[in-house]
This record gives C-alpha cells, structure tokens and sequence, in this order.
C-alpha cells in the first residue's frame, strides 16, 4: 500500500491540485466567516426559526 503512495508515477500532480483546491477554499471561508458582520449571521441564524414561525401561523390560519 505504502508503494503506491511512493510511486505515483506522474500522476502526483492531481494530488498536489486538489490539496491546493481544498487550503484556498478552507482559507476563504475562514476569511469570509471572519469578516462576516454580527447582525447579518444574527439575521441568517434566525431565518430557519422564522421560516418555521411563519409556517406554524399559516397552518393555524
């Protein structure tokens, strides 16, 4: 098993891409969460319960 992972034969390349792929992304997000502002993830944390809110109402209606 351990020889596979030595001998790639070339194909090291898509390995190093995807390892690339998956920091940036990880690395924008934790940017992105990290310059999000506090009323707005106040606003989508309560969005789900508002959703339910109003659909409990229409029901009752």
């Amino acid at each position: 098993m351990f020889k596979q992972i030595i001998d790639l034969g070339g194909d090291e390349w898509y390995l190093i891409l995807s390892l690339w792929i998956f920091f940036v992304f990880f690395v924008f997000v934790a940017i992105w969460l990290f310059r999000m502002r506090k009323p707005y993830s106040d606003y989508m944390s309560q969005l789900p319960l508002e959703n339910e809110k109003m659909e409990n109402e229409q029901v009752l209606d």
